[in-house]
């Protein structure tokens, strides 16, 4: 427990400090969020690629703990196996975030490359097999499809609630914690060492993601963060032989779900872009 705590700690301290050196780097490069008074109200252009130093933060943590931590060696070689699995696919959603925080990607462009990535995971062997002790019938015919889905809503849901400081990082951070919570009471030490950094270095983040922001989350986090989280819940039912099955991590991601569909619905009723931005908020606060 107490090599965790360090990781926790390590997680927290690379993303305090990787955060601004990004959000200096963004500004001076000029990539910035311009206020068009329609979708973005903030009152001055603010630094995107927030997701850099997220995404930093928790991949160097584990490479770190992973080669100073040898006692953990067994449980580090089966998170590392997740990890094998879940990277490659969470590197492509990431480059995706990226290249649209630079260049604005279509909807379909950003769905697309979700999707290669989701099949990805499910190619590799994670995906949603059992709920609550019952194997789902059907094969690859209806667990595919329940994957992918799953992926592009948790993926999808923190894109579209990312309009106001520090709301999707802050619920991605408690979703985090919830589903570390879960592991600790399954005792699950791979859910652990897997959800602990990314919930460190997203409280870090708050401090600069808080209104007003000084840095915002950008698609590159938040696309990362729902991506991640998605394949955490699936590596949950695997390794979950309780009657809980989907109940954790549907739990730690019912909110940003539940909004992303009430955000559909009401797009579809106004017969507005389902994929367009949301409108983001930024209030200072004097």
């Amino acid at each position: 427990m107490t090599n965790i705590v360090y990781l926790g700690v390590l997680a927290f301290v690379l993303c305090f400090v990787a955060t601004p050196l990004v959000r200096n780097l963004t500004r001076k490069l000029g990539f910035l969020d311009h206020p068009d008074r329609q979708r973005k109200f903030h009152p001055t252009p603010v630094p995107r690629l927030g997701g850099v130093a997220i995404a930093f933060s928790w991949v160097a943590s584990l490479g770190i703990f992973a080669f100073f931590v040898p006692t953990q060696s067994a449980v580090l070689l089966s998170a590392l196996d997740k990890i094998s699995m879940i990277f490659p696919a969470a590197a492509l959603v990431f480059a995706i975030g990226v290249l649209d925080d630079l260049f604005e990607l279509r909807p379909w462009q950003k769905l697309a490359g979700q999707l290669v990535a989701a099949t990805w995971i499910y190619v590799l062997g994670l995906r949603i097999e059992v709920i609550a002790f019952t194997e789902i019938p059907g094969s690859h015919w209806v667990t595919f499809p329940l994957t992918v889905i799953w992926l592009l809503a948790c993926t999808n849901a923190f894109n579209l609630i990312d309009g106001v400081d520090g709301l999707a990082s802050g619920v991605g951070f408690f979703a985090t914690v919830t589903m570390f919570l879960a592991a600790l009471l399954a005792e699950s030490a791979e859910l652990q060492l897997l959800t602990l950094p990314l919930a460190a270095a997203l409280l870090a983040f708050l401090r600069y993601n808080f209104n007003p922001a000084s840095i915002f989350l950008g698609d590159s986090g938040s696309l990362l963060i729902g991506f991640l989280l998605g394949s955490f819940g699936i590596v949950w039912t695997q390794k979950s032989a309780t009657i809980l099955g989907m109940t954790a991590p549907v739990l730690a991601l019912g909110f940003p779900i539940a909004e992303t569909v009430i955000s559909i619905g009401r797009r579809f009723l106004r017969g507005a872009p389902i994929f367009g931005g949301t409108k983001a908020i930024s209030i200072t606060v004097y």
